[in-house]
């Protein structure tokens, strides 16, 4: 099979991206042909907390803001990430709203389409949730950190008397 130089690139991003890691190029094209290429505005929504899941991004160029449903910002998302893969996988509404900072250039994934994919090969389907699993698995280990230390501070603020019981 004949790539071209943007397949080849689309190759290499999508390596770098945990999701998607360990993918052969002949997986990584299937998913190549399920991306639509997409321009999010300047302070665009691109998802809101709430709202049905029904698709996903890979971030290219641009920053994203990530809010919770007060529009506090979490997180900011820098190229090259996947934003929304999880309600994708699970079918669980957002939990947070996604707004582009400035223009952003994504790849947009359907759920549907991403569903036709792992249905059709699951072999795609075995690399990506395991992929998935080990991301959740050091989502947990870094909360659990935080969480230690958070109670260690607490505990520390209470002995100086700097917090009442």
């Amino acid at each position: 099979m004949q790539m071209t130089s943007h397949a080849k690139r689309f190759l290499s991003i999508l390596d770098k991206i945990p999701m998607f890691q360990k993918l052969t190029p002949g997986q990584a094209m299937e998913i190549l042909r399920i991306c639509k290429p997409k321009t999010l505005g300047d302070r665009e929504i691109a998802m809101r907390h709430g709202t049905r899941s029904t698709e996903m991004y890979i971030l290219l160029t641009g920053k994203l803001v990530v809010t919770a449903q007060d529009g506090t910002p979490l997180t900011y998302l820098s190229p090259i990430t996947t934003v929304g893969e999880m309600g994708v996988v699970t079918g669980q509404p957002r939990t947070a709203t996604v707004v582009a900072e400035n223009q952003a250039s994504v790849f947009e994934i359907s759920k549907i389409k991403f569903e036709v994919v792992l249905k059709k090969y699951p072999d795609i389907g075995f690399v990506i949730y395991r992929n998935i699993i080990t991301i959740l698995s050091q989502r947990l280990n870094s909360t659990n950190k935080q969480l230690v230390n958070c109670q260690q501070e607490l505990n520390n603020l209470k002995q100086t008397g700097a917090l009442s019981t």
